[in-house]
């Protein structure tokens, strides 16, 4: 399997088959968790052979919406179930566990996905989403993440279906500023924070690890949380139930019995003092057998403390040292230049060779037909040997080169919209109200006429969908006024180009 050797690739893991890997995936080992998170670089191909492979898809929705994992293993496993073609009731739930990653760029086109798609399937799932729960909170959590995907006009569109009373869509329009949460479901969100605050403070440290408690602070969008203050001051008094936490929790035991020991149980068929009748003798009890004392083995060691003596060395007599003769030093021997008894002296030891002194002639290059450079003819010679020069560079530099043209304040955000991003109106709006909030409108329109007129922009054409957006804001009075007179600026110079 192709996706199989990319998990074990990226990690220490030595797993046979898929099963085996999945297996361990599901009980959260740490090289299984990171091998996953290296499937975001796989193909998408090899991503949808791990999703369709059994019982991974529900193995892998889990890992998803557990906060616990981590961040990468979060975003691989929903994007392999996207890439698997999910829907329904289950990609509703991925919406709901995993809608906070929609924000990360990681997980590409799939983003935009998984909002279209699983906000409006989330809305039908009911059950715990459609009321105060923290299901429903994690639904708003995701619902503000997803205006960054889609942009805020177009989340708010999604939301309009939702049924009515319906929790998790008040939460999420709270979440993003359309509107405050309805009295009632504002009373039942303080009573709901308050007890999940204080079973989180009142659980043990080993059940908060196993996570049997609740979690604190909740999985809620960033509105909530004056309700997560409020909730945490009216909780301030409730203490752990943990020993090691809060000691004096523990009971003092009484002291132990000093009588006799209770008596053990009879056997069966043997008499019994409790089923005796009253006014009877009861005989006494029967004489206890003692077995002989256990001989200690004559093999083994006797037990004593062992005590290191420190080693002590026989003295040993020095050596006599003997005087030298003090007189002239002898002349050293040298047996290989003194000729033998035998053989006749044929000639005179010759002194070692010295190396030649540097002569001042300098000999001129030669070069051949070819213009390549001649060997010296003395180059083997140990007398004459010399290093060539070397052959030096030219000394002439290169042309410095030109320096590209400087971006203007508004180049990323005019690009973003050429490239039909979701949020890219919104962003150039945004960063254009800060502008004029600094320098002025007059500046502002000044910037982004210059910026409109290089030469990168000529040929360029905005899509539909921006130019819709642009005249969706101009006409809306519920935005900022350098919102509107950015969009109508932007209308009639990208419409006229």
């Amino acid at each position: 399997m192709a996706i199989l050797a990319v998990l074990k690739k990226e990690s220490a893991g030595a797993w046979p088959s898929l099963a085996d890997y999945l297996r361990e995936v599901r009980h959260r080992e740490t090289s299984a968790l990171s091998a996953l998170a290296a499937a975001l670089t796989a193909a998408p191909e090899e991503q949808k052979e791990l999703a369709e492979a059994e019982d991974a898809g529900a193995i892998l929705l889990d890992l998803a919406s557990d906060l616990r994992v981590p961040k990468g293993a979060r975003l691989a496993a929903a994007r392999c179930l996207l890439e698997a073609g999910l829907s329904g009731v289950l990609l509703g739930q991925l919406f709901i566990g995993a809608g906070d990653l929609v924000t990360d760029p990681r997980l590409g086109a799939s983003a935009r996905k998984l909002v279209e798609g699983g906000l409006p399937a989330a809305l039908q799932v009911g059950g715990e989403v459609a009321l105060v729960t923290l299901a429903a909170g994690s639904f708003a959590r995701a619902a503000q993440a997803s205006a960054f995907a889609v942009g805020q006009a177009r989340a708010k569109e999604l939301l309009a279906g939702a049924p009515e009373n319906h929790a998790g869509a008040a939460a999420a329009i709270f979440a993003l500023g359309q509107g405050e949460l309805p009295p009632a479901h504002r009373e039942q969100w303080e009573k709901l924070l308050e007890s999940t605050c204080a079973k989180n403070r009142r659980a043990p440290a080993a059940a908060k690890r196993m996570g049997m408690a609740p979690p604190w602070p909740p999985n809620l969008p960033d509105a909530f949380a004056p309700l997560v203050q409020e909730a945490e001051k009216k909780n301030e008094g409730v203490l752990s139930a943990d020993a090691a936490a809060n000691p004096a929790l523990l009971k003092k035991s009484g002291p132990l019995p000093t009588g006799p020991s209770p008596a053990r149980p009879v056997q069966k068929g043997l008499f019994s003092p409790a089923a005796a009748k009253p006014g009877l003798p009861v005989p006494p009890a029967a004489a206890k057998t003692v077995a002989p004392a256990i001989k200690r083995s004559p093999f083994r060691k006797p037990i004593g403390m062992v005590v290191e003596v420190p080693t002590t060395m026989a003295p040993k007599p020095m050596e006599e040292v003997k005087g030298r003769a003090m007189g002239p030093a002898p002349a050293p021997k040298r047996p290989h230049l003194e000729p033998k008894e035998d053989a006749p002296l044929l000639m005179k030891p010759s002194p070692l060779p010295l190396s030649a002194l540097p002569s001042r002639h300098k000999e001129s290059v030669r070069i051949d037909p070819k213009g390549r450079r001649l060997s010296r003819l003395d180059r083997w010679e140990d007398d004459n040997f010399e290093w060539e020069a070397p052959v030096l560079p030219s000394s002439e530099l290169p042309r410095p080169m030109r320096a590209a043209v400087a971006q203007g304040r508004f180049t990323q955000r005019v690009l973003s919209i050429f490239e039909d991003r979701p949020e890219a109106v919104d962003r150039l709006c945004a960063a254009a109200e800060a502008r004029a909030a600094l320098s002025g409108e007059e500046m502002l329109l000044r910037e982004l006429s210059e910026e409109l007129a290089r030469k990168r922009w000529q040929e360029k054409r905005a899509p539909k969908e921006q130019l819709a957006r642009l005249r969706a804001i101009e006409s809306d009075p519920s935005h900022p006024l350098p919102w509107r007179a950015v969009a109508r600026f932007l209308i009639d110079r990208l419409v006229s180009a």
